[in-house]
């Protein structure tokens, strides 16, 4: 990829909308170089870390519930429903969630309609449901020929603006609740997630928190008077903001909150993230923020609703884990941003190799992002007890133990990540110059010694931009060529290493990777 195609896309998926410059002139702006600096060395050289086969709780895969994708309407395309088969075969996930359900472009209330037309969203919803997934629905934006005003938004245009009537709002998205459960029933639709609006605490919303407080209100008044077993949650902010003034507000009205949902970004603004002007490191920003929102849950009238983080990402195979390992106990949903590379929110995509959001990148080839959700899959729903550190230890229904490691090296301070940054999504745009780390793993309790397999995920296994390198970096890939980057970018073969008497694995683990260890 050369400078000119990576200063080609904004600097983040949010900050970019935050510029006070129109969309087009973001495009100009260029990526942050890792540059040199006074830094403390976090890193390790050697770990020794032990597992205890025989202790553990249940674990479930809550980062499989839930991923996200660009907007509605790519719905409708060849590319996005086989991406969507693709992830449901490798890791199962159970649900997507899309902007812009009520875009023009949807035609949900054309001008002049006096009831909404639901022809496109189900052929959508009817895709999804063919291949095994749900949808989590994402209330917004606002339909034209109901929207006070011609605010927009993003490349296609999303209006972002308040209902002229509120309750006509309530109307429409009442309708939606009734249509889905007289089209799939009930007992299905009772187990979806109806989330009202996307961060409208930024410029996804051009009213004020008051107004989005009344939206939600209607919305989920709405959606019980269809049934009152359907689930509906907010406020879906960014920066987990809001979140103790809108639970103080619904608990004011006696409103319905089955979850509570917002996003977190390790780039966020820190002193919005935590109301203090805080510097914590990168790898800690995901884990800190869900804390501080569960701890805020528990001491509302809600104290039972699940907490959903809806939107976070990177593409670094080692941040992935390091977050899975340090928030799957703090949230009951971790939905990914995004699944595909279909996505358009800044524009169609200028190069092949690009660096937008999605596990799978153009056409569908996989990313090292995507293996490492491939490597978490296979993880078991029983978690061991470990020491701490860079290990997430688990045993299967068959008795067997999945453990994953990695070696995340520890972003500068003041530089920005590949997490949540579609400038820095590639392997050269997070730090990549840490050393190796070597893992000294102890297998307390297993009885039997011999050999395990390892899968690894690194610059040798998976690794789409060595792969694209190596074909000449072809600014249109052929069909033949698109068939062989989808080979070559697969996930090397497992190779076997030994367990020694005592249990013990020694495992050398390259900057930023992860390795699956498999033992039977």
């Amino acid at each position: 990829m050369t400078n000119d195609d990576r200063g080609s896309v904004p600097r983040t998926h949010r900050r970019a909308f935050l510029q006070s410059a129109a969309l087009a002139g973001a495009y100009s702006l260029a990526p942050r170089a890792l540059t040199a600096q006074a830094y403390p060395d976090r890193q390790e050289k050697r770990r020794n870390l032990a597992v205890k086969t025989y202790s553990g709780k249940s674990f479930p895969h809550v980062w499989e519930d839930c991923m996200g994708s660009d907007r509605a309407a790519v719905g409708l395309r060849e590319q996005w429903l086989s991406d969507l088969q693709t992830i449901k075969a490798a890791m199962n996930v159970r649900s997507i969630r899309f902007h812009g359900l009520f875009n023009d472009e949807m035609g949900v209330w054309p001008a002049g309609a006096r009831q909404p037309n639901f022809l496109y969203v189900d052929m959508v919803y009817d895709a999804m449901m063919d291949r095994g997934v749900v949808p989590f629905v994402e209330l917004s934006f606002m339909p034209g020929a109901l929207a006070s005003g011609n605010k927009t938004m993003l490349w296609y245009r999303g209006n972002t603006t308040l209902p002229s009537n509120m309750a006509q709002w309530g109307e429409l998205v009442g309708a939606l609740a009734k249509h889905c459960v007289d089209r799939y029933g009930i007992n299905e639709v009772a187990n979806w997630n109806f989330e009202v609006w996307n961060e409208p605490n930024i410029v996804f919303w051009s009213g004020t928190q008051a107004d989005y407080f009344e939206l939600y209100r209607q919305s989920a008044t709405a959606i019980k008077q269809v049934d009152k077993r359907l689930r509906v949650g907010g406020p879906a902010t960014a920066r987990a903001s809001w979140v103790p003034e809108f639970l103080n507000y619904c608990a004011s009205k006696q409103l319905p909150v089955d979850f509570v949902s917002t996003h977190v970004y390790p780039d966020d603004p820190q002193k919005i993230v935590f109301g203090q002007d805080m510097h914590y490191p990168v790898e800690e920003v995901i884990p800190r923020a869900l804390s501080r929102v569960g701890d805020q849950i528990n001491s509302s009238s809600y104290s039972d609703a699940p907490l959903y983080l809806t939107e976070w990402s990177s593409q670094n195979p080692a941040f992935i884990a390091h977050i899975i390992e340090s928030c799957a106990d703090k949230a009951q949903m971790l939905a990914f941003w995004t699944f595909s590379n279909v996505y358009e929110e800044l524009g169609v995509p200028r190069s092949f190799l690009n660096a937008g959001y999605g596990i799978l990148g153009m056409r569908g080839v996989p990313r090292p992002s995507f293996h490492t959700f491939e490597l978490l899959h296979r993880l078991g729903d029983v978690r061991l007890d470990t020491d701490p550190g860079p290990v997430l230890a688990t045993r299967r229904r068959d008795g067997s133990l999945a453990i994953l490691l990695w070696n995340l090296i520890p972003q500068k301070p003041g530089v920005r990540s590949s997490s949540g940054d579609p400038l820095t999504q590639l392997s050269a745009g997070y730090a990549t110059t840490g050393h190796g780390l070597e893992i000294g793993l102890t297998l307390q309790g297993i009885r039997k010694h011999g050999r395990v397999l390892v899968t690894r995920v690194d610059s040798t296994s998976g690794d789409l931009e060595r792969v694209y390198k190596e074909i000449g970096s072809p600014a249109y890939p052929t069909m033949a060529q698109i068939a062989e980057l989808k080979v070559k970018c697969e996930l090397a073969s497992p190779t076997e290493t030994s367990i020694g008497p005592h249990g013990e694995i020694n495992l050398a683990i390259p900057p930023n990777g992860v390795a699956l260890i498999e033992c039977r």
